[in-house]
């Protein structure tokens, strides 16, 4: 077995052993006292980059109609209330293949919204790529589906139940990293999986547009920071998963 093999399976084998909901929270994490739309000196270390500047749509495009999403007081904003003809998701100018992901969003009650990656634009964006499912479904218990928080959609549920609760801040982390896909919320590792262990992702993508998704209710989102890994490589370790889990 390859070194880099060697390496992949020990961080696979290490998020293995993390039990459900497992709290992962660093001292270098984003914290609600770090201003928003900023790294941490550890990020910038890390390799970190903003793919939103606060200001403006720099680095976006609506796949559609635009009209949909608008930067407001250092926050984008996707909202198609009374425009149902406007783009459904906003996507990255260029593509992402493995890499770490880090944003803030914000719900409205009873808000519906996503994270794209990997994502085409052409065809179902959720079907053709991933979409990291979003809700407002923090009050609920009991075992998630494939539709709730955290799941890649329809096809792999998360752990639990831990957003936070309509018109707070959530923090999310989404790891791509060849065939593994790893969601954590607010602290807690809520999804690892390896898209080969599933007939519905072994053949999609693994590189493509990262998205941000508005149904109908307004949802908010700032701090969308990513580092990039190398292909064939486990990467740099991340400030905010030392070690990786």
């Amino acid at each position: 077995m390859s070194a880099v093999a060697i390496t992949f399976l020990s961080l696979w084998l290490t998020g293995l052993s993390a039990s459900p909901a497992t709290s992962t929270a660093p001292a270098d994490e984003a914290s609600p006292q770090t201003p928003a739309n900023q790294l941490t000196a550890g990020e910038k270390a890390a390799g970190f980059k903003l793919l939103f500047n606060g200001t403006d749509l720099t680095g976006w495009e609506p796949n559609g109609k635009p009209g949909s999403f608008t930067v407001k007081d250092g926050v984008l904003v996707g909202d198609r209330s009374g425009k149902p003809q406007t783009a459904y998701w906003l996507g990255t100018v260029r593509e992402y293949g493995d890499f770490e992901l880090r944003l803030q969003y914000k719900l409205s009650p009873r808000g519906n919204s996503g994270i794209f990656i990997r994502a085409p634009h052409e065809g179902r964006t959720s079907r053709m790529g991933m979409e990291i499912q979003l809700l407002d479904d923090g009050a609920r218990t009991g075992k998630p589906g494939v539709g709730d928080t955290g799941a890649i959609y329809q096809v792999v549920a998360p752990k639990a139940f831990v957003s936070r609760p309509a018109g707070q801040w959530n923090d999310l982390s989404i790891l791509c990293l060849g065939p593994r896909v790893k969601v954590t919320l607010n602290g807690h590792i809520i999804n690892d999986t390896l898209m080969t262990d599933h007939a519905a992702l072994s053949n999609r993508p693994r590189k493509g547009f990262i998205g941000l998704s508005a149904h109908t209710k307004p949802v908010q989102f700032r701090s969308i920071r990513l580092r990039e890994i190398s292909s064939g490589t486990a990467g740099p370790r991340s400030p905010a998963t030392q070690p990786m889990k």
